[in-house]
């Protein structure tokens, strides 16, 4: 608000898209296994239509838009469990998004069915498209490495955040107590036993 004439507060145009409160949107794919793990993050102004956001996260994961949905993942809005809609034209701040702060969401299964995938060659009649996850993923830079959703941008750090959990360090703790008692307990067994030596 600025002072304007007769000394009325009146509100001020944002002037920039840099003055403009922007909104931290982080989608995590529960889709298939594959993907349960990877996050998407955007951050975009807050005056960006819902509509844009389904586009921006359409493109970045591979998904024909409209074929997923996207839902509430805060602890804040568990009771609004409803899908987002993909074609509103409200803004983020109106579809209480909060400005500054994170807000979770699940990219999920619309009606049922599994997003689509978004081909290049859009050849929507070929069964490759469900040949794409079945067996091990070629590493970024090997001969015949395509650039996947699934091997896009993984990092270990983005499973244990430790703004998220706050147990990362009680994590690892207890992976290598329960690895030493497996080990322990195997080697208990003749026939493992036996085979370390053989």
């Amino acid at each position: 608000m600025v002072p304007g004439e007769e000394n009325q507060l009146v509100p001020k145009e944002i002037e920039n898209a840099a003055e403009e409160p922007r909104v931290l949107c982080i989608i995590q794919d529960t889709t298939n296994s594959k993907t349960v793990n990877e996050r998407i993050t955007l951050n975009l102004p807050a005056s960006t239509p819902l509509r844009k956001l389904f586009e921006d996260v359409a493109n970045k994961v591979g998904y024909i838009n409209g074929t997923f949905d996207l839902v509430w993942g805060n602890g804040i809005n568990t009771a609004d469990m409803a899908p987002l809609d993909h074609t509103s034209d409200k803004s983020l701040l109106d579809a209480n998004f909060e400005a500054g702060k994170k807000n979770f969401l699940h990219l999920t299964d619309k009606d049922g069915e599994q997003p689509q995938i978004l081909l290049e060659d859009s050849s929507a009649g070929d069964d490759s498209v469900h040949d794409r996850f079945i067996g091990p993923l070629p590493r970024e830079g090997s001969v015949g490495s395509t650039s996947d959703y699934v091997s896009q941008s993984y990092s270990y750090s983005s499973i244990l955040n430790k703004s998220e959990t706050g147990y990362v360090g009680l994590v690892n703790q207890a992976m290598t107590c329960y690895l030493n008692s497996l080990l322990q307990t195997l080697f208990m067994t003749p026939e493992f036993r036996n085979a370390l030596y053989k």
